[in-house]
C-alpha cells in the first residue's frame, strides 16, 4: 500500500517552506505523483528518496 502526503507534511519533512517545495515542483526536482479534487499528494517513497539527494549533496559541500 502506498503512503501519501500533503505539501505541508512534505514541506515539514524536509525542511523547507511551501514556497520552495512549490519552486521545486516547479523545477521538476519534487512532483506531487496524485491529485485529490485540487490538493496534490505526494509518495512517501519520493520524498524519502530526496531527503537522501539532499543529504548527500549537503555532503559533497562540507569538502
Amino acid at each position: 500500500m502506498q503512503n501519501f502526503l500533503s505539501r505541508h507534511q512534505v514541506a515539514e519533512m524536509l525542511g523547507i517552506s511551501l514556497v520552495t517545495l512549490h519552486n521545486h515542483k516547479k523545477k521538476g526536482i519534487l512532483k506531487p505523483s496524485h491529485k485529490v479534487g485540487r490538493k496534490p499528494l505526494y509518495l512517501l517513497e519520493d520524498v524519502l528518496e530526496q531527503i537522501k539527494l539532499s543529504n548527500t549533496k549537503n555532503l559533497r559541500y562540507d569538502r
